[in-house]
């Protein structure tokens, strides 16, 4: 206010001290309370922030971990997957080469059947024909038994071929079995490998864990 100032005028009872004021002690004590809690709230925002600050540092060094764990796991599965893999590849490759084999000796087996059949034709057409000899020229000769054993010789030769016709084809069976068997579990292992590998691996490379 300046002498100059509108609303000045004479106020009855103004110079005196009011009742309800306080000394300047009384007010540097309470201001001194104000500025001593102020701090207090300062300091103790300043400590609640460095620990809000550490938890969320540590929440960002466990989620790294965890992510460097999780990676870590996925690449020893996928490096276990792709041996087993390979492995049942490898095996695979032999089964084939055993089909094959198998498949040419059911070949041979079946052409070494059929000629026995005329040998055997022969054997017994021959023994046949001496039956018409006349007379005492029916003789029990030599010649009667030896072809009687070479046609007991030929049975057995054909038993003994088709028995290991039989088991070669039971193999063959068995084998085909296991390449199905492979061929499925290499898809199997395929299909894993895409998921985790491709999609899973692929979608992990763009985690990017930053600091609060």
């Amino acid at each position: 206010l300046r002498n100059n100032s509108h609303g000045l005028k004479f106020k009855d009872g103004a110079a005196k001290i009011e009742a309800n004021s306080v000394c300047p002690e009384d007010w540097q004590d309470f201001s001194d309370a104000n500025i001593l809690k102020a701090e207090r709230e300062r300091q103790s925002s300043v400590e609640l922030r460095t620990l809000i600050d550490g938890i969320l540092q540590q929440t960002s060094n466990d989620m790294r971990k965890q992510c460097s764990d999780v990676n870590v796991a996925f690449n020893k599965r996928i490096s276990e997957t792709k041996d087993t893999k390979s492995k049942l590849e490898d095996h695979l490759n032999k089964i084939v080469g055993q089909i094959k084999e198998a498949e040419e000796n059911i070949s041979r087996l079946k052409k070494a059947i059929d000629d026995k059949v005329l040998p055997m034709q022969l054997a017994q057409t021959r023994l046949d024909t001496r039956t018409n000899r006349p007379n005492v020229e029916l003789c029990r000769d030599p010649v009667q038994y030896r072809l009687i054993e070479e046609v007991g010789e030929i049975e057995s030769s054909v038993a003994q071929l088709q028995a290991r016709l039989k088991q070669t084809e039971d193999s063959l069976k068995g084998l085909i079995r296991n390449q199905l068997a492979l061929e499925e579990d290499i898809g199997v292992k395929a299909n894993t490998l895409f998921i985790d590998e491709v999609e899973c691996m692929g979608m992990r490379k763009s985690i990017n864990i930053q600091n609060f």
